[in-house]
């Protein structure tokens, strides 16, 4: 799980520290991942192997990308195209007009290329506690504006800042999402629980080899 791939020094708004990876980091964690026998798989090869039994490459990971900042096309896309590899971006539509984050047209290029694009809200709000029609509007609202945009079914959510509950679940679940993605840290995705899978937070002090070990099980 990402959120900013930037140099942290020149970012116009200032993300988190800590959710903020730099560009030479990202590009060495993931040829580590390449170069230790990690593929990465789509959330459709994922739906597959939990509810179909498809099979997976022996090592699989699922690279995932919060918030929708423009890093996605100018950092993160051509480093996923050099390693042959693909993400999951999760896009907060009512931010498609904002400066530092993707336009439109960014949405359409990491779709055209290969990328998985899912929803992230309408406005990034804390969805526990919010009434039934807000809480329509943030999450069925996201999948209809990236769905209009698209022209294809939108098949994964991410909770905004990982925060959801029961009434939250429902929700995602009527709206027609497959998968929703947690802040819940794990390296495990069960068809027992496909709303609340987990992942692992990739953040500014995870080195390439931290992150291979990470993901291998072996201590984040």
């Amino acid at each position: 799980m990402y959120h900013r791939v930037h140099r942290y020094a020149t970012e116009r708004t200032k993300s988190l520290p800590g959710l903020t990876v730099e560009p030479g980091r990202f590009a060495a964690q993931m040829g580590a991942l390449r170069g230790t026998g990690y593929r990465s798989i789509t959330i459709a090869q994922l739906f597959g192997a939990l509810f179909r039994g498809a099979a997976l490459p022996a090592k699989p990971v699922l690279v995932t990308v919060d918030d929708g900042y423009v890093d996605d096309v100018t950092q993160i896309l051509p480093v996923l195209r050099a390693d042959d590899m693909t993400a999951a971006f999760y896009v907060i539509t009512g931010r498609l007009h904002e400066a530092g984050f993707l336009d439109p047209a960014q949405v359409r290029e990491l779709d055209a290329s290969g990328m998985d694009v899912g929803a992230h809200t309408r406005d990034h709000v804390d969805l526990p506690g919010l009434g039934a029609a807000r809480l329509q509007d943030e999450i069925a609202g996201s999948r209809e504006d990236l769905e209009r945009l698209l022209h294809h079914p939108i098949a994964s959510f991410a909770y905004p800042a990982g925060r959801y509950d029961a009434q939250t679940i429902a929700a995602v679940r009527r709206a027609g999402f497959a998968l929703a993605m947690t802040t819940n840290p794990g390296l495990e995705s069960s068809s027992l629980h496909p709303f609340e899978l987990p992942r692992v937070r990739v953040g500014r002090a995870m080195t390439p080899g931290g992150l291979v070990a990470c993901v291998a099980g072996r201590g984040c």
